[in-house]
């Protein structure tokens, strides 16, 4: 699986592109934490979360693109993704799309709103896709889309949600820069 995220010409596209720093959700989380972070702790494993998602982020633009793989222990009554698993991602890949535009680097979800738009099977290839749309303060606003990443040419992307992030940092965050828990 992994090796076929790797030869995609979108994930070569951002791993060589100067513009975008890439590596793995879990090595922006100490070890510490993982268990107690739900993709890396919970969700993580065979027929689970896969791999360890590659993210590359553009700070500059504020654009992010993350790649991942759901097996099959994460569907629904129906066999199709559980659209709690979609979700968490958005949630986890718009936040971290927008923790750079934070004066401290963290901040909260405020608000998560999420269409989902087409459901799919899982044992699936998905590519998450964050752009900033703007951000002031404490406040960045993000939109993106989950889809499924195409591994050959005859293959079209399937757009599995959309979603709109509003995170904040809060006030009180300020009080707490000495503290190095991410």
């Amino acid at each position: 699986i992994l090796d076929l995220i790797q030869r995609n010409e979108e994930f070569l596209s951002a791993k060589n592109d100067k513009e975008f720093i890439g590596g793995r959700v879990s090595s922006a989380i100490p070890k510490s934490y993982q268990t107690n972070q739900v993709s890396q702790g919970l969700l993580y494993g065979s027929n689970k979360i896969d791999i360890d998602p590659i993210y590359f982020l553009n700070k500059q633009e504020g654009v992010l693109k993350g790649f991942y793989h759901v097996g099959s222990d994460l569907n629904n009554k129906n066999s199709r993704l559980h659209n709690g698993i979609v979700s968490i991602m958005l949630d986890e890949g718009l936040c971290y799309c927008g923790f750079n535009r934070l004066p401290s680097k963290r901040g909260v979800t405020a608000k998560l709103s999420i269409d989902f738009v087409n459901e799919i099977k899982t044992d699936a290839t998905l590519v998450l896709r964050a752009k900033i749309v703007s951000s002031k303060g404490r406040k960045v606003v993000i939109d993106g889309h989950v889809e499924t990443l195409p591994l050959n040419e005859y293959e079209a992307p399937i757009r599995v949600a959309n979603a709109n992030c509003i995170l904040v940092e809060p006030r009180w965050f300020k009080y707490f820069r000495w503290v190095k828990v991410f």
